[in-house]
């Protein structure tokens, strides 16, 4: 039965070179992760990110002006601006 069976060795175990380099390579690969996160996550990134999102709403994919979103967007200011007016006269 256990004739049909190849025989293989066993791995070697890694040596403490080894395990410092995986360990080196891994401490690297987090000092680099943790630095992209924190570029991403700075203040003045996120405000950019932000720009293009506002941006994107109105504007399609061609880079055109989308009329139906700057209306609305007017329609809110104009709305908020009557408002306040009234507001204002009440006092």
């Amino acid at each position: 039965m256990s004739d049909d069976l190849p025989a293989t060795a066993p791995s070697p175990a890694p040596s403490i070179d080894d395990l410092q380099a995986e360990v080196s390579a891994a401490r690297d690969e987090l000092v680099s992760s943790l630095s992209e996160l924190k570029t991403q996550t700075a203040p003045k990134a996120l405000v950019q990110r932000g720009g293009r999102s506002i941006t994107g709403w109105f504007t399609d994919e061609y880079g055109g002006i989308r009329p139906e979103r700057v209306a609305i967007a007017a329609a809110v200011v104009v709305g908020l601006v009557a408002l306040r007016i009234v507001a204002r006269r009440r006092r």
